[in-house]
């Protein structure tokens, strides 16, 4: 691990992690439940209507990722402004792992 200290992180990198991270978390677990409402449960909702079917197999990876998405913005901008914050009164160390050639 290299280690590097850094005045601030830019706005974009800050987002961009909110917005992989969440995403690729949520798609695969809202595709879960996409199968468990294609037996029926109703564990998607849409517009507060229950999505079941093989409909729910399709819908539960776009419902994960519109909300991976959502959540990046909203906690993009709170971290953002925060790291922002920081960086007023102190530099910050970030541990890095090299990429290898």
């Amino acid at each position: 691990m290299t280690e590097i200290e850094v005045k601030k992180v830019s706005t974009g990198t800050v987002y961009k992690l909110f917005a992989i991270g969440l995403s690729v978390g949520f798609v695969p677990l809202f595709l879960f439940f996409g199968v468990f409402g294609a037996m029926g449960y109703e564990v998607l909702t849409w517009n507060e209507q229950p999505v079941t079917g093989i409909k729910a197999i399709f819908l539960g990876p776009f419902m994960g990722a519109f909300m991976g998405l959502m959540f990046a913005g909203m906690l993009g901008t709170v971290c953002a402004f925060g790291l922002w914050l920081f960086s007023l009164f102190r530099p910050m160390s970030v541990s890095l792992v090299p990429k290898e050639s």
